[in-house]
């Protein structure tokens, strides 16, 4: 599946450019037409070759529409950052942050992978990260989004971690005269170190273990996790957890065990 929509991405970039309209020339897609987009790309993408090859100029006009969605969260996500920024430095945080605009194979996995999923609705095409020393600094950046920005969604996966064992705090929040939606996401350092390892682990095994799943490797990482916030919280994990992890590893990565 990421194959294919890596083709596409290839063959959208390799058109060549319709005149020298600049960014804020463009009229950004309606929100039907980018459903109707999302929609074709979906069952093109879920389709046999047959289905395929008949469509293909289908796919690449709605890739199309994608590309100018994509493009219209460039300029929110900006002023997403820069805010973001000028939040941590008048609340004393360290200002570790990234941007990114979500890369277009990507999108197309996430529209194959959950089949509900309208493309318009899709919160996390702009996404900004802060990187914080502890908890209490995420509660207290949290409560600065919330007051200052409209709030569209929430999800405290400190409170309530993810099954993969993901922790940190994502907020999605509205910029620019179109509203567009921004993913701020927060966490702590060793939050960041574990979500850092997982992206590792699942470029190295080419599996995308970022999901929530019960392989052997995702139930070793879910547990590395819940140590690592025992320990945040200034305690020591117990010695059953710090077994359970080894036995787990054990499972997970049989060739460590070899060695």
């Amino acid at each position: 599946m990421r194959g294919l929509a890596a083709q596409l991405c290839l063959w959208i970039v390799s058109f060549p450019a319709s005149g020298s309209a600049t960014l804020g020339d463009v009229e950004p897609p309606s929100k039907s037409q980018v459903k109707k987009a999302g929609r074709v790309l979906r069952k093109y993408l879920r389709g046999d070759p047959e289905y395929q090859m008949a469509h293909t100029g289908q796919a690449l006009a709605a890739m199309e529409v994608v590309k100018e969605f994509r493009g219209a969260h460039a300029v929110p996500l900006m002023s997403a950052n820069n805010g973001l920024r000028s939040m941590l430095r008048t609340s004393g945080c360290p200002i570790e942050v990234s941007m990114r605009l979500k890369r277009m194979d990507t999108i197309l996995d996430k529209i194959c992978r959950e089949h509900t999923l309208s493309l318009a609705s899709m919160q996390d095409i702009g996404g900004v990260r802060a990187v914080l020393d502890d908890v209490e600094q995420i509660r207290r950046v949290e409560a600065r989004i919330r007051k200052n920005r409209p709030v569209t969604q929430y999800s405290d996966y400190i409170t309530t971690p993810r099954q993969s064992g993901y922790r940190g705090v994502h907020v999605v929040v509205t910029y620019g005269v179109d509203d567009r939606q921004i993913e701020i996401q927060l966490r702590t350092k060793l939050m960041h170190e574990w979500a850092v390892g997982v992206e590792t682990l699942s470029s190295r095994r080419g599996v995308n273990y970022k999901q929530d799943g019960s392989s052997p490797a995702q139930n070793f990482m879910a547990v590395v996790s819940e140590a690592m916030a025992i320990e945040e919280s200034g305690e020591t994990p117990p010695d059953v957890l710090i077994r359970r992890i080894e036995s787990l590893r054990a499972i997970a990565f049989p060739e460590s065990e070899s060695r």
